[in-house]
C-alpha cells in the first residue's frame, strides 16, 4: 500500500472514531429536550443527601419533583436547599406532599403552602397517596381516605389556583380513586409493566414512575438509587399542559 492511500486509511479511521465519540457523549450529556420521545425526570427526597443540581441537570432529564412535607408538621430536611438549588436549573420542578392518614387534609396542606412557594415555571403541586405503616395491613375505607384527600385537592388548589397531581400506585388507585377525581391528573407507579394500562377510571396517566433503582451522578446520600420517571407525551406537549 502506498503512502497516500495509508494516510487515507488512517484518517478515515479516526474520523469513524470521532463520529462514535460524539453520539455517545450525546447520549450521555445531552437532554431530552432534543428528543420529544422520550421526557425523561427523576424525584428525590433527603434520601439522596447533598444534591449537586447543576450535575444532575445534564444527564438527559427535563423535570424533578422534590419532597417538601408529609402531614401537617414534618418538612424534608433537604427541601429548602434541594428547591433553591433546582430553581437555578433549566429542569421543570414540582414539589410533593406525602399524604398522613392521621391528620386533617386542609392541615397538611397548609403546612405544604407554609413551605412551598410556587412559581408559573414550575409544575403542579403534587399529593403522594400510599399506603405505610400499619395501614398497609389495615387499610383505612375509601370514603376515609377521600375525606382526608378532598381536604387536601381543595386547599392546595384554592391557593395555588392550578389542580394538583395525585401520585399512587394502580392498587391503590383502585382502592381509593376508583372512578372519582376524573378532572385530576395522575403520576403513576407501576414497575411491572413496560407501558401502563389505562387506569381504572378509563383516563390516561401524565407521569409514569417506572423504576426505583435508577443511578446517576449528583447527589451523595444513604440511598444510592434515585426513582425515575417518564411523562407521557413530547418535551413540547409538557410545556403546553403546565406552562
Amino acid at each position: 500500500m502506498d503512502r497516500k492511500k495509508l494516510i487515507i486509511l488512517i484518517g478515515s479511521f479516526f474520523f469513524l472514531i470521532l463520529i462514535v465519540l460524539t453520539i455517545i457523549l450525546l447520549n450521555l450529556f445531552g437532554t431530552s429536550k432534543s428528543n420529544d420521545s422520550q421526557v425523561l425526570g427523576i424525584d428525590l427526597s433527603a434520601y439522596q443527601g447533598d444534591v449537586d443540581w447543576q450535575m444532575l441537570s445534564t444527564q438527559n432529564i427535563d423535570f424533578a419533583f422534590i419532597k417538601a412535607t408529609e402531614g401537617a408538621d414534618y418538612t424534608d430536611s433537604q427541601f429548602e436547599k434541594n428547591w433553591t438549588e433546582s430553581q437555578k436549573t433549566d429542569l421543570k420542578v414540582g414539589a410533593y406532599l406525602f399524604l398522613n392518614f392521621d391528620v386533617t387534609g386542609e392541615d397538611q396542606a397548609q403546612h405544604f403552602i407554609d413551605t412551598v412557594e410556587l412559581t408559573d415555571n414550575n409544575l403542579p403541586p403534587v399529593i403522594d397517596l400510599e399506603l405505610y405503616g400499619n395501614y398497609n395491613d389495615t387499610p383505612l375505607s375509601k370514603d376515609a381516605v377521600q375525606v382526608i384527600l378532598n381536604e387536601a385537592l381543595k386547599t392546595l388548589e384554592e391557593h395555588y389556583s392550578v389542580k394538583p397531581i395525585i401520585y399512587t400506585t394502580q392498587r391503590i388507585f383502585n382502592m381509593y380513586i376508583g372512578q372519582d377525581y376524573t378532572d385530576y391528573k395522575f403520576w403513576i407507579v407501576d414497575l411491572d409493566n413496560s407501558w401502563p394500562e389505562t387506569l381504572g377510571n378509563g383516563q390516561t396517566f401524565t407521569f409514569w414512575q417506572f423504576s426505583h433503582r435508577g443511578m446517576m451522578d449528583g447527589y451523595e446520600g444513604d440511598e444510592i438509587f434515585i426513582d425515575m420517571n417518564l411523562y407521557n407525551g413530547s418535551y413540547q406537549e409538557l410545556l403546553n399542559e403546565f406552562f
